[in-house]
């Protein structure tokens, strides 16, 4: 089951610049708009682990509440550096079209 707010940062337009990552001995570049979609898409295939085990437990499966507390909490914290991200790129536009006018 997907969040309807990762679908809404799904929608966001990519941004042109590079960041230069080192892969054996070159150096090549990954866009941000992929590393912000990597990021988008590990918070959602927890969020869907969570959902899983969730329903493993309400089913009656073997199961450890514990392992299911912790993906629950690996979920909401992956989320939460999303949603931060999400808040400081808003942060950051609203500065740039402010001092643009």
């Amino acid at each position: 089951m997907s969040d309807p707010r990762l679908s809404a940062i799904n929608q966001l337009t990519s941004v042109g610049q590079t960041i230069p990552t080192p892969r054996s001995g070159n150096v090549s570049g990954v866009t941000f708009n992929d590393t912000l979609k990597n990021y988008i898409n590990e918070a959602n295939d927890l969020q869907l682990k969570a959902d899983r085990d969730i329903q493993r437990m309400i089913a009656g499966e073997e199961i450890d509440a514990h392992e299911v507390m912790t993906a629950v909490e690996k979920a909401n914290m992956s989320f939460e550096m999303v949603m931060e991200i999400r808040n400081k790129m808003l942060e950051a536009y609203r500065e740039v079209m402010k001092t643009s006018m």
